[in-house]
């Protein structure tokens, strides 16, 4: 019979602080604000994990420290990133980009849209160079990046000039395919401002921005952009979007929103405070050193 009392109490017990807390909202109160105390220490004393560092939402800040690098060179930085066109049947068209994560080291652009792409580095001699290096980085070394040749680019930079938009528009006659049927073109540098409050870092930070186009068959996509699961790239990872999520649903890193406003000539919907793009001249970019000094 004790037995029976102790099991038929425990119920009891429950239903009785359950109810003090529904009619109690002070006590409910003061239970929610432990419970978010308790949560928030676990997180920030959770133990370091070069894995958990890179999972997406857990961690995934920039493990290589090129972001800490280049924004160090302050005016000086260096960047190639490509506009990834994917044309599927019916020729209906797709574009590989970086989503950031939501613990991106930058607050402003945590959940963004990025060109795929990134920083050079001292290895680099040339914008393809680093455009190269880093599709390796971010797309798991892909054939169609090492078959990439100087020989295969189309220089198309003078569409910088140019009123209409770079989609469709090329200065070029004949369009060029390299072995593995990639079509790749320069579209000129720009240069990227940034201010200080946008990236919350003492000083801004501007970068000259090597743009490249380049075209893929569905079957040359990396198997992370077709079956996506979490990170696939260190600071996010790699989504197929429309030319419509692309202008009007989806909002930038970098000032990557005036590229694609220039790309697509239509205005972007969702655009950044704090930032600006504007054309480099053809003597600046003669005079630019690409190897980053630091």
């Amino acid at each position: 019979m004790s037995s029976k009392r102790k099991h038929s109490s425990r119920p009891m017990t429950i239903a009785r602080i359950q109810t003090a807390i529904y009619t109690n909202k002070k006590l409910a109160f003061l239970i929610s604000i432990l419970l978010a105390s308790l949560i928030y220490f676990a997180s920030i004393n959770e133990p370091s994990s070069p894995y958990v560092s890179r999972r997406y939402g857990l961690g995934a800040g920039d493990t290589s420290g090129e972001l800490a690098s280049a924004l160090r060179r302050k005016g000086e930085g260096r960047a190639a990133v490509a506009i990834i066109r994917v044309i599927g049947d019916l020729d209906n068209v797709q574009y590989l980009v970086q989503m950031k994560s939501h613990d991106y080291p930058i607050e402003s652009f945590r959940g963004t849209v990025c060109l795929l792409g990134g920083n050079a580095n001292k290895n680099d001699e040339t914008p393809l160079d680093t455009l190269k290096r880093e599709l390796n980085e971010e797309l798991h070394n892909p054939e169609w990046v090492d078959a990439i040749d100087p020989m295969d680019v189309v220089d198309d930079s003078k569409v910088q000039l140019s009123d209409k938009p770079f989609y469709n528009n090329s200065t070029t006659l004949v369009p060029s395919h390299n072995e593995l049927g990639i079509t790749i073109r320069y579209l000129g540098t720009t240069l990227h401002f940034q201010s200080s409050q946008l990236i919350n870092k003492p000083n801004p930070y501007a970068f000259m921005c090597a743009l490249y186009e380049i075209t893929l068959r569905p079957d040359q996509l990396p198997p992370s952009a077709i079956y996506p699961r979490g990170a696939n790239i260190q600071e996010g990872r790699v989504v197929l979007l429309s030319e419509d999520q692309l202008v009007k649903h989806s909002k930038y890193a970098w000032g990557y929103e005036y590229t694609m406003e220039k790309y697509f000539g239509k205005k972007t919907v969702n655009q950044q405070r704090g930032t600006a793009v504007s054309d480099v001249d053809e003597k600046t970019w003669k005079d630019t050193i690409w190897t980053p000094a630091k």
